[in-house]
């Protein structure tokens, strides 16, 4: 099995600025093959902490394409960088069996995210990256650096693909049906949903998924059943601790419902939301996690190691089993 990690992107200027929501778009040939994982990695220096905890709670949303096919689409509903608490973005890096890793230092930044995808890439290929930053960077910081995109060839079982939003205005007390659209790829399953409120508060009190049945879960059942519950994120805040990760065991306003590879043949899977009394009413964001059978190799440069192919079904299905 070839291993191969290969940087695809560089520059010195798709960065976070102080005070400014930013977005930036780039695109670049990719060499064929597996590609197992995608990673973001943005390193430099800043002149002082630039939030409250993780540096990834600066990103406001990212999408991937393939060929001018999305592969990915994450976009945070909150803004989570005064929370002090793991990024939405990192938690769902998590849930699906991904990473993000941050060096423990204010200033000397290094921060990888790291996405799985098991996408197969054929000869001449191109990529195509959005990331949007938020404003949240204090106006007093200074940031210098690169921003890098690398990709690590393997192999893989099955492709991870994040859909497009569903978003639904829900009212206080009163539960509301979010109709979640699917992505239509042949034999796909879905392995979980991402639901967002739009303020870092636990507004939720129960969400009824139709396709798994007549359980009501509130906040701490879906943590539980996710593995959350069991400090299952890890995240850093260099000014609560800079000797290691603090484990946590929620992303306030971020609940991750694990589907258990479901077929969802009718295109949606149905929610039904009930929020607390006094939340008002609010928009929820509901994000569709897929797993598509794929099969392959990596890139054609030499089979130096081996292995353990990753899977976002696997992880997902772990995390809510173990």
């Amino acid at each position: 099995m070839a291993v191969q990690f290969q940087t695809i992107y560089q520059d010195s200027t798709t960065l976070m600025t102080p005070a400014v929501a930013a977005n930036y778009n780039v695109a670049n040939p990719i060499p064929s093959g597996l590609v197992e994982d995608f990673m973001v990695r943005i390193r430099g220096t800043a002149s002082a902490q630039l939030t409250a905890g993780s540096t990834s709670d600066l990103i406001q949303s990212l999408r991937i394409t393939y060929n001018g096919n999305q592969a990915f689409s994450f976009n945070s509903a909150a803004d989570t960088s005064g929370a002090n608490g793991i990024s939405r973005i990192g938690a769902l890096l998590n849930d699906i069996g991904g990473s993000i890793s941050e060096s423990q230092s204010a200033t000397a930044v290094d921060m990888i995210l790291t996405i799985p995808m098991g996408i197969q890439l054929p000869t001449n290929s191109r990529f195509e990256v959005a990331i949007a930053y938020t404003d949240s960077m204090g106006a007093a910081a200074t940031f210098a650096g690169t921003f890098e995109l690398w990709v690590k060839y393997g192999s893989s079982d099955s492709a991870t693909v994040v859909g497009n939003s569903t978003s639904m205005s829900v009212a206080a007390a009163s539960q509301t049906m979010i109709s979640v659209a699917i992505p239509n790829f042949a034999n796909a399953k879905v392995l979980g949903v991402a639901l967002q409120g739009p303020s870092v508060a636990d507004n939720v009190e129960t969400v009824i998924c139709q396709d798994l049945g007549n359980w009501g879960m509130t906040p701490t059942y879906i943590r539980m059943a996710s593995g959350a519950a069991q400090n299952g994120y890890l995240y850093s805040d260099v000014g609560a601790d800079q000797d290691g990760l603090i484990p946590s065991d929620a992303a306030t306003g971020y609940y991750f419902l694990p589907l258990y590879s479901l077929d969802a043949k009718s295109g949606s899977v149905n929610l039904l939301v009930t929020t607390v009394a006094g939340a008002g009413t609010e928009i929820y964001t509901a994000t569709p996690i897929l797993s598509v059978p794929t099969s392959g190799s990596g890139e054609n440069t030499g089979n130096q190691t081996a292995s353990l192919a990753t899977s976002a079904a696997k992880s997902i299905l772990r995390r809510a089993e173990e």
